[in-house]
C-alpha cells in the first residue's frame, strides 16, 4: 500500500521534477524565414525542452541589434546574420560562431510593377532594413553584380525588415528590395515582380548563423551543447516531417496550403542538416564587407567554435 502511494505521489510530482531540471536560457533572434522558421519550429515543438533547455525567445529588429544583445549580456545565445556577426567580432565582440545554418544567399529581389529586370533599377529607390545590416550588404553586392555603383546609380533607403520593405514597395514608397522567400506569396499578392533570385549566385556564404557568448562557452559548455542538440533535433524533424513543417508555416503565416508548401520547399532547400561552421563561407561573408576586406589577411578561425555541432552529430549517428 505504501509503495503504491509512493508511486502515485511520484507520478503527480514528475512534471515538477522534470521542469526543475530544465535550464532557463534567453535566446535572441531576428528576421523571418529560413533559419528563423526552423528556430521557432524547434522552440514550439518542444525540442529545446527535450534537451533540458527552457528557452525564452526574444525577438529584436535586426542582426545588428542581435549582436549587440549578446555582447551586452542580454542573452548568451542568438541567431543572426553572418555579416552582422562578423562586423561585431571585428570590433571585439566576445562571442563565437557555433553554427552556420544557411551557407548560401537565399533572398529574392522584388520590385514594383513596371520594373521587370535589374537594368530597370538604375536611378531607383531600394529598401534595406538599416545601413550596414545584412540586407544592405546583400543589396550593395547585388547592385555591383548588375554592373552598377550602389552609391551612385541607385538610392538605398533604411526601411525595416522584410515585411516593412514589402509594404513600402506595395505602397510605392520605394521601387525594389530584398525580401526573404517567406514573403514571396505576400509580395506577389501585392503585385510585386520577382526580378532576381540571389540563390543563383554560386559559392558558399555564411548567411544565417548562431553565436554564443565566449564566457558562457567556457563556463557552461554542456548548456551550449544542449542548445545545439535541441536546434539540430528541431531542424531534423522540420526537414524530414514535411506535414509538420507545412502545418507550422501555414499557422505561423496565416497562409494557404499551397503557399505553405512553397515556403517549406524553399526553407528545406537552404537550412542545413549539418550546420558545421566552415572557413570558406565565413571568409566570403567577411570579404563582402568592404571595410573588413580592406584589413587584409585575418585568421577567421579564431571566431569559430565548431565542436558542439561536431559532437552532437557524432553522438546522433
Amino acid at each position: 500500500m505504501l509503495r503504491t502511494k509512493f508511486f502515485a505521489v511520484l507520478l503527480i510530482l514528475w512534471p515538477v521534477f522534470s521542469f526543475a531540471q530544465l535550464t532557463p536560457l534567453n535566446f535572441v533572434y531576428t528576421g523571418s524565414g529560413g533559419q528563423t522558421d526552423a528556430l521557432k519550429f524547434t522552440y514550439e515543438g518542444g525540442f529545446f525542452k527535450k534537451h533540458g533547455i527552457d528557452a525564452t525567445m526574444i525577438y529584436v529588429v535586426s542582426g545588428v541589434t542581435t549582436a549587440q544583445a549578446v555582447t551586452a549580456g542580454s542573452a548568451p545565445v542568438a541567431t543572426t546574420t553572418g555579416t552582422d556577426a562578423l562586423r561585431a567580432l571585428a570590433a571585439g565582440a566576445p562571442f563565437k560562431i557555433i553554427m552556420v545554418n544557411i551557407d548560401r544567399f537565399q533572398h529574392i529581389f522584388v520590385a514594383r510593377q513596371g520594373i521587370n529586370g535589374p537594368k530597370d533599377m538604375k536611378g531607383k529607390k531600394i529598401a534595406v532594413s538599416r545601413y550596414g545590416a545584412f540586407s544592405d550588404v546583400q543589396t550593395r553586392f547585388l547592385v555591383r553584380q548588375w554592373g552598377m555603383d550602389p552609391d551612385k546609380d541607385v538610392h538605398i533607403l533604411q526601411i525595416g525588415n522584410s515585411a516593412a520593405r514589402a509594404a513600402a514597395m506595395a505602397s510605392g514608397g520605394v521601387d525594389g528590395g530584398i525580401v526573404s522567400p517567406s514573403f514571396i506569396p505576400s509580395a506577389k499578392k501585392a503585385g510585386l515582380n520577382v526580378i532576381f533570385d540571389l540563390s543563383t549566385i554560386p559559392g558558399k556564404f555564411a548567411n544565417q548563423i548562431a553565436v554564443a557568448d565566449e564566457r558562457f562557452i567556457r563556463e557552461k559548455p554542456g548548456t551550449v551543447k544542449a542548445v545545439v542538440a535541441g536546434f539540430l533535433d528541431g531542424i531534423k524533424h522540420f526537414r524530414t516531417n514535411a506535414e509538420a513543417g507545412r502545418a507550422y508555416l501555414k499557422k505561423s503565416y496565416g497562409i494557404s496550403e499551397s503557399e505553405a508548401e512553397s515556403i517549406y520547399a524553399e526553407t528545406r532547400k537552404f537550412i542545413r542538416p549539418d550546420p558545421t561552421p566552415d572557413l570558406d563561407g565565413i571568409q566570403n561573408a567577411w570579404d563582402a564587407i568592404p571595410e573588413l576586406k580592406a584589413r587584409g589577411a585575418v585568421d577567421l578561425s579564431k571566431f569559430i567554435e565548431g565542436r558542439f555541432v561536431a559532437e552532437v552529430l557524432r553522438e546522433t549517428k
